[in-house]
């Protein structure tokens, strides 16, 4: 995983055990987009996860 995505987890990770109270604090803390937070705690995937079937890779 990148850096990013270790943030966006532990964010998520601390918003469920309740480390903070509020989507804004945790995504401050963290340095990554409300929105983003609020999307992966809805329930979307990570860009690169979304789009794994999409991509077309040929047997060498």
């Amino acid at each position: 995983m990148s850096n990013r995505e270790d943030s966006i987890q532990l964010a998520i990770a601390d918003l469920e055990s309740g480390g903070f109270t509020s989507r804004r604090k945790a995504a401050a803390k963290y340095k990554i987009p409300r929105s983003t937070l609020a999307s992966r705690l809805d329930g979307s995937n990570a860009a690169r996860v979304g789009h794994q079937k999409q991509q077309r890779l040929t047997p060498l």
